[in-house]
């Protein structure tokens, strides 16, 4: 199957993109941290949409997976992220984030959130529409 034709990318390529609000800097060490766990993510949920964010200022590392919701996520405190060298944290923090969704851990079937675990009610997806 070519991803090309598809309108699918493959794994091996990943859209970056670095934002920061007006005041704020991007640090380069929060980007790193980021990549590497959006990376790690890839690894062992391929195919899923992955979004990670790291806010030393805040001094947390938010994870979502765009495919379930763009309002929630995993918080986790970089102050912890940063003290697990293999970023086990993420791993735990992605496969929980698929469970809350009724979603297997693994590679992407293609199924979508039904419901999210822990969403407010008018934030739950409704006929395959996230909010």
């Amino acid at each position: 199957m070519n991803p090309r034709k598809t309108g699918a990318l493959p794994v091996s390529e990943i859209y970056t993109e670095l934002r920061a609000e007006e005041g704020h800097n991007v640090e380069r060490s929060d980007t790193v941290l980021a990549m590497n766990a959006a990376n790690l993510l890839n690894k062992h949920y391929p195919g899923h949409l992955w979004a990670v964010n790291v806010n030393s200022e805040g001094g947390v590392m938010i994870i979502k997976n765009l495919a379930i919701s763009s309002m929630y996520g995993i918080v986790l405190h970089l102050k912890n992220v940063y003290q697990d060298p293999t970023l086990k944290l993420v791993v735990q923090g992605g496969g929980e984030l698929l469970e809350r969704a009724h979603m297997r851990r693994g590679k992407a079937t293609g199924d979508v959130a039904k419901v999210v675990e822990g969403a407010m009610k008018h934030h739950q997806p409704r006929d395959g529409i996230l909010f």
